[in-house]
């Protein structure tokens, strides 16, 4: 049984404990984001997780915004970088993964939040794994797109 993310070793092995137990694994993983000081500064909450699918949301709140009103594009990049390295996590059967690359096309300003961010692995293979991710603002306008590729370790 999990009683604290202190006793977790990684993302992953708090995800495989939680679902092998049960548990709200959504619940448990916004709990590990709480305990990341960047991420949880940002606001990031998983929505949804499942088997090659991560579904997060973040608010709009102005530490997070650049001049001009809009959310900075570092953050945007934080964020798609967290949501689709969770996405390949629940697919990787090895130990970890790495972001090896990550590309963001930045469409529209992030302006009107909350956002939603989309995020699902389109191809997993024996080392590397291909994701994209779509970010979204409050009225469902894309903002975003985001497609890198993970490393994932092995025992």
């Amino acid at each position: 049984m999990i009683k604290s993310v202190d006793q977790i070793t990684s993302i992953r092995d708090l995800f495989l404990k939680a679902r092998a137990a049960n548990l709200n694994v959504v619940e448990i993983m916004n709990d590990y984001l709480r305990s990341e000081p960047l991420l949880n500064f940002i606001g990031l909450e998983f929505v949804e997780l499942g088997d090659g699918f991560v579904k997060a949301r973040f608010p709009y709140k102005r530490e997070i915004l650049r001049r001009g009103g809009m959310v900075h594009g570092g953050v945007i990049m934080t964020v798609i970088d967290t949501v689709l390295g969770t996405a390949v996590m629940t697919v990787n059967d090895g130990i970890d993964q790495y972001t090896a690359e990550l590309k963001v096309h930045f469409l529209e300003p992030l302006i009107n939040g909350p956002f939603t961010v989309e995020g699902r692995v389109i191809r997993a293979g024996r080392h590397l794994a291909v994701a994209e991710a779509h970010v979204y603002d409050v009225n469902n306008k894309l903002c975003a797109l985001g497609v890198g590729t993970w490393f994932m370790v092995k025992k």
